[in-house]
């Protein structure tokens, strides 16, 4: 995992990346009834193993993908506004995909069916905006309802608190969209200073429970500007 797809909108993220050695794939500008949500990576592409799903309208990150997977192209059914526009906004872990399942592409369904993944719905649509990744088998999430049914699997989880997070235009956002996990180099990046979070003494222990390192992009505040996804 060398490449990193985020949004360019807050290049201070972008060139601290491409500082640590990552060459960098904009996420595009797409049409959202939410204007902060335009460029939000997590909202255009979900990689599964060796095959990238990614927004049909979204042609520039399709050809920057692949290079290194098979790109299925997805837009049938998506729309500007929720529940619409999170059709690939879910979370890979532990051969597990968890998602809110009606919002999920057909497409993506059918991959899954195909390799015995499977579906764990929750009723967060933003599932990959609610969720940091961690390691293959643990995350955090200050939505309730994604910890409450996770509960019931061997995926561990923090749950935080919610707010402390700044995201232009809302009154605040998420931990997932604040961030990205590298599993090859088993370090999760923040946009902005994860040390300013109330909960970061818990999460800190969290992450050193499960081997993974932490590193803040920034010394702003926390943000959440789409996520991060390696490739």
């Amino acid at each position: 995992m060398n490449k990193a797809i985020l949004s360019v909108r807050y290049s201070q993220y972008a060139e601290q990346l491409h500082k640590l050695g990552y060459e960098i794939i904009p996420s595009e500008e797409i049409p959202c009834k939410i204007p902060y949500e335009r460029d939000h990576a997590d909202l255009q592409c979900l990689i599964l193993n060796d095959t990238a799903f990614v927004l049909k309208r979204c042609q520039r990150l399709s050809q920057a993908l692949s290079d290194d997977y098979h790109v299925i192209e997805c837009d049938e059914r998506f729309g500007g506004k929720y529940p619409d526009n999170v059709l690939l906004n879910a979370v890979f872990l532990d051969n597990k995909l968890i998602c809110r399942v009606p919002s999920l592409d057909d497409k993506v369904k059918a991959y899954c069916a195909k390799h015995d993944i499977e579906l764990i719905h929750v009723n967060q649509g933003y599932t990959k905006c609610s969720c940091a990744v961690v390691s293959d088998h643990a995350l955090i999430t200050a939505d309730q309802g994604i910890a409450k049914t996770l509960a019931d699997t061997d995926i561990e989880v923090l749950t935080v608190g919610e707010g402390s997070i700044s995201l232009e235009g809302a009154e605040y956002g998420f931990i997932g969209g604040a961030s990205g996990y590298d599993s090859e180099k088993r370090t999760l990046y923040f946009y902005g200073d994860i040390t300013r979070h109330p909960d970061y003494a818990k999460i800190k222990c969290f992450c050193d429970i499960h081997g993974t390192r932490i590193v803040s992009l920034s010394d702003d505040n926390i943000t959440d500007i789409g996520g991060i996804i390696f490739c």
